[in-house]
């Protein structure tokens, strides 16, 4: 058996030229090396899987190539070229500082850099993930750096820049290595598939070079695996399933339903997603990025920022014309929201489904919208033509006054149209419950007659409703009214209570007892004051000497019996 080796190895660039998405990299670093203007130290930054590493060993290789091209490339043939391409130069020396992160690490480094170089001109040392390394090894290594013999180059590779030391950074050209496009590393695992004798469709390459999330060395060892996989043919379909992806079929179909409202649908559609081990937090971010590039899709102009395939942008073209960009807003804000309060959620898909509610009726709400602006363009339509041509309005010379149910009365002249009046008008016009006409005869009206309300049965009233509020839980309430003295005269009902405590609590509830004994009462004249009785309570005795003179006051006997029999009171 063959030895295997990874599609990142077997295809990793051996000029830069090959480099993938990092054109503003290689081509400052062939103009350096042609102009002859090569710094000390280089600085590569930038996610992982790149071409950081690729390109500073492409770098080394070029900058001891003995035949360099006019573009800046290396030769491959002569003695230095095929020496770093069997792994046995000694012009390249790496270090990698997530291991050797210490101070006698860099120093040993610093021995070496003092050996010039047996073959080619220059020594390049390459150190990765240089954040790694201590501040005492930092320390150690900041003179080297800055002043190295003219033979040595120091490249040093990071994920995280913000982790080196200031001093650090200036003393390196910092070079900022990009994200690879979904489209460039689709086209370098063609390139591969087809070095390789792999049929595939491009919307599988197109799922892996997405989930790789713009690293191509994760690229290609998805790439290796789904070929094993599938036995050499790479179906949309099969990578789906494999990679545990939701697919793009999915959110078309609940957006379809969203637009037409089929919540039955939506709610199958969601349980199957989850019955499929896939996460309702991830189901929603998936739902909002869709929606999203709908709207993107609403303009071709900017449909170009969708990474996806060409098949896929038809569909999104197409399902951008059902969708309006009220719902695309609207859907979005309820997403984010989603989102947001997911893990504080207690009842996570409850949440999810919440939100599937609301935006399954959004085109129900939008529906209605529409047809209330279509009521009220007819309003303005008829308003403008009665403005233009008003009708005659004969006025009823005898106007006669009706009262009914004690409610305001309302009059031709009140109805009257105006010129100049606006909609709000005709709406508040047309909420104008039973109109009276002043047509109706005198013998059609209708006459309240005055009731007589005498004071006991101001008295029943007020019992009942003390009754009423004993029921209800009200029991201080219910003593207060029971207790309490009524008088009633001239349509006011005086009620004069016991102490400061029920006359306070009756004016609490002064508005809700006056409402309530207007409708026990069939009047709405009737007004309430409250008042306190005058009387002075006598402060009761608590001291032995004060209990007898008050005993003695009600029954002089008392007196006559501690005299008899010589008592004497305890203090």
């Amino acid at each position: 058996m063959d030895n295997f080796i990874v599609s990142a190895r077997k295809y990793r660039p051996q000029q830069f030229n090959t480099v993938v998405g990092q054109n503003h990299i290689t081509n400052t670093l062939k103009n350096a090396i042609l102009n002859k203007q090569l710094a000390q130290a280089y600085l590569f930054c930038g996610p992982r899987g790149v071409g950081k590493t690729t390109c500073a060993r492409i770098f080394a290789k070029t900058i001891n190539c003995t035949k360099i091209s006019d573009l800046g490339e290396a030769c491959d043939n002569c003695e230095s070229c095929l020496s770093f391409d069997s792994g046995a130069s000694l012009n390249v020396y790496e270090l990698d500082a997530a291991s050797n992160n210490s101070v006698d690490d860099i120093r040993y480094l610093v021995d070496q850099v003092r050996i010039a170089p047996q073959l080619g001109e220059y020594k390049v040392y390459v150190i990765d993930e240089v954040h790694m390394l201590s501040n005492s090894a930092f320390n150690a290594f900041l003179k080297t750096l800055e002043e190295p013999p003219k033979h040595a180059k120091f490249i040093l590779a990071t994920t995280e820049k913000q982790k080196i030391i200031p001093t650090i950074l200036s003393r390196c050209q910092v070079f900022n290595f990009n994200r690879i496009k979904t489209e460039d590393i689709s086209n370098h695992l063609a390139f591969m598939a087809n070095k390789e004798q792999v049929t595939f469709e491009p919307e599988a390459l197109h799922v892996i070079a997405q989930k790789a999330d713009g690293g191509l060395r994760d690229a290609c060892s998805i790439f290796d695996q789904m070929v094993a996989f599938t036995g050499n043919n790479l179906s949309y379909k099969q990578i789906v399933e494999n990679l545990n992806i939701l697919d793009y079929d999915y959110y078309f179909k609940i957006t379809d339903a969203f637009l037409s409202s089929n919540l039955p649908e939506i709610m199958v559609t969601f349980d199957n997603i989850l019955k499929k081990g896939f996460d309702a937090h991830h189901f929603i971010i998936g739902l909002g990025e869709h929606l999203r590039n709908i709207l993107v899709s609403k303009d071709p102009q900017t449909i170009v920022l969708i990474e996806i395939s060409e098949n896929l942008k038809q569909n999104y073209l197409k399902q951008a014309q059902n969708c309006s960009i009220n719902f695309l807003l609207k859907s979005l804000s309820i997403i984010s929201k989603t989102d947001v309060n997911y893990k504080n959620a207690k009842n996570q898909r409850l949440l999810v489904e919440m939100a599937l509610f609301q935006l399954t009726f959004l085109t129900v709400s939008a529906d209605t919208e529409k047809k209330k602006d279509d009521l009220e363009n007819v309003f303005e339509n008829s308003s403008a033509s009665i403005q233009k041509n008003p009708a005659p309005i004969t006025k009823i010379e005898k106007e006669s006054q009706i009262k009914y149910a004690n409610k305001p009365i309302i009059s031709i002249e009140q109805l009257k149209i105006k010129s100049g009046f606006s909609l709000n008008e005709i709406k508040t016009n047309l909420e104008v419950k039973p109109i009276i006409l002043n047509t109706i005869s005198e013998e059609s009206t209708i006459i309240n007659e005055i009731k007589i309300i005498t004071n006991e049965d101001v008295k029943g009233a007020i019992l009942k409703y003390a009754e009423l509020k004993l029921i209800e839980g009200a029991r201080q309430l219910s003593i207060s009214l029971s207790t309490s003295e009524v008088q009633f005269e001239n349509n006011v009902i005086t009620i004069t209570t016991n102490n400061e405590i029920q006359k306070e609590q009756l004016i609490l509830e002064k508005h809700h007892v006056l409402d309530s004994l207007r409708s026990l009462l069939e009047n709405n004249k009737i007004t309430l004051e409250i008042y306190t009785s005058k009387i002075e309570t006598k402060i009761k005795a608590f001291k032995p000497v004060d209990v007898f003179k008050d005993m003695a006051e009600k029954n002089p006997v008392i007196t006559n019996l501690k005299k008899t029999f010589d008592l004497e009171i305890e203090y």
